[in-house]
């Protein structure tokens, strides 16, 4: 019986906890872009012609933003991992800003 914002902030709370997991293990954003597939430019249908790839970095920027994660790191900052009730995550993303 959750409300629609009790399941967004529960969702939200699960991305942040993998993105932590991630980053734990070495994941960083330098690894972060589209699969051959995805970033391939589409050769027929609606979208002929036009692939993800030029506009890929304007995306991730987009997506960071509104994840609130650290554009250069990947890392969710320490205002997003407070506002989503994981305020102890913040010392093992952030050591150096304690």
């Amino acid at each position: 019986d959750f409300t629609w914002d009790e399941a967004k902030k529960v969702g939200l709370r699960s991305v942040l906890l993998m993105r932590a997991f991630n980053i734990r293990h070495g994941y960083d954003a330098s690894v972060e872009g589209p699969s051959p597939r995805y970033g391939s430019t589409p050769e027929s249908g609606p979208a002929k012609g036009h692939g993800i790839l030029p506009v890929w970095e304007i995306v991730l920027d987009a997506y960071y933003k509104g994840m609130k994660w650290d554009r250069k790191t990947g890392k969710p900052t320490a205002e997003a991992l407070r506002e989503s009730g994981l305020p102890e995550l913040i010392p093992d993303m952030w050591p150096d800003s304690l």
